[in-house]
């Protein structure tokens, strides 16, 4: 449409041509940007409001989700105490960083670069003593043809280490074969790139005084020195303040080719950026500050924020873990890392009551140990521990002595 509008119905004598994207760029950058280069790195993306702020919430989600140890114990699951993985989990997994931070820049890796790893440091007797995030940017990937293993190579700031799968845990932001990953930079590359075009053909716009450019007519055909001189004039007028005024000979007549803010649909373009940085990363539109949604259409998209977006993230964490940083004896004595995703439920309580609500009634927990997660006492006389099986629910005495048809 933009193209269309800045050139005009194509004239009998012309022919049309498919552009490809380093053509579109390339006519982009000469109309709009005077040759600045384009490209839709991690610099010049989080300039940009929507993607910095899904980078944001996104990171500070999954650092805000608690991980813990637990044990099967039968049917039930019972939080357990490691020396070592408490240290690593809830404390201090490494010299630099609290857990909340560790959880965030791999994620910040997983996002930009599509994977995020953490190099699981074990001692002698084979204790996890330092959980290190590395730099994805700084890794290249080779398969031993021999064994078949792939190994990651980390070279950074001169140092190089090697590590084997098995020593890191991964998160993927997208893989297609569980090795590499895809993050936004390369997912969402042409509309993080029209973003940018957007935002900085908006900036040269009000730079130049909201003027457009165009071309000068001259009614005789002119000398290369008159059109020159033409030429030269007009830059003067382009580079003064914006009241400035340009006058011209009798004959000459300036038609515009540039496109104004109405024409170009400037904030149309930008809007429809969030909507696309949202469908890329899973964030509603609300969270990026641009929905207009009612509260209870947002608090439902926050529901399904943390089990449709954020869920599949804790799973895959957890599945890592229970796996990288367990050994065989513990995992075949019960014990697995979990992410309790009902932290960020905490600060909106309808969604949380709501949450609770239908995992009771689908028997996915208890009365207690939903009051158990808001620090309330159990029910008297163990009412509260009694699973229930109902649609309707009615008083937990009528429930549990059979006295409701639904129970």
């Amino acid at each position: 449409m933009i193209l269309d509008q800045a050139l005009g119905r194509p004239r009998a004598s012309m022919s049309e041509t498919e552009l490809s994207w380093e053509q579109v760029q390339a006519w982009f950058q000469r109309v709009f940007f005077s040759g600045d280069e384009l490209t839709p790195g991690q610099t010049n993306a989080e300039r940009l409001s929507p993607v910095a702020a899904a980078h944001r919430i996104l990171t500070n989600s999954f650092g805000l989700i608690p991980f813990g140890l637990f044990k099967k114990e039968g049917d039930a699951r019972v939080p357990v105490s490691d020396e070592y993985l408490d240290q690593m989990l809830k404390v201090r997994p490494n010299d630099y960083m609290s857990p909340f931070m560790l959880r965030k820049v791999v994620m910040s890796n997983a996002f930009w670069h599509g994977f995020g790893a953490v190099w699981n440091r074990r001692d002698g007797a084979g204790h996890i003593i330092g959980r290190i995030p590395l730099p994805t940017e700084c890794c290249s990937i080779r398969k031993d043809q021999k064994t078949g293993i792939y190994w990651y190579d980390y070279n950074v700031e001169g140092e190089r280490k090697s590590f084997a799968q098995s020593e890191l845990s991964f998160l993927f932001f997208e893989t297609y074969d569980g090795i590499r990953g895809r993050g936004l930079l390369a997912l969402a590359r042409e509309a993080i790139a029209v973003d940018a075009m957007a935002q900085r053909f908006g900036k040269k716009f009000y730079q130049n005084g909201a003027r457009i450019s165009g071309i000068v007519e001259i009614g005789t055909d002119a000398k290369s020195e008159t059109r020159q001189r033409v030429k030269d004039e007009f830059k003067a007028y382009a580079s003064d303040d914006a009241f400035a005024v340009a006058v011209l000979d009798h004959g000459m007549k300036f038609t515009p080719i540039g496109l104004n803010q109405k024409d170009s649909q400037f904030i149309e373009t930008r809007d429809f950026t969030v909507e696309e940085i949202s469908r890329f990363t899973g964030v509603p539109k609300h969270m990026l500050q641009t929905g207009k949604e009612s509260y209870n259409s947002n608090a439902q998209q926050r529901l399904n924020y943390v089990t449709d977006t954020l869920l599949p993230y804790v799973v895959q964490w957890e599945s890592e873990d229970s796996y990288k940083i367990l050994s065989k004896v513990q995992r075949a004595g019960g014990l697995y890392v979990h992410g309790n995703v009902e932290a960020l439920l905490r600060a909106d309580p309808t969604t949380r009551a709501d949450f609770y609500v239908k995992l009771i009634e689908h028997s996915v927990m208890n009365p207690d140990d939903a009051r158990a997660k808001e620090e309330l006492d159990p029910i008297p006389g163990g009412l509260g521990k009694r699973f229930l099986v109902t649609k309707a629910l009615g008083s937990l005495e009528s429930v549990l002595k059979g006295e409701d048809g639904n129970a």
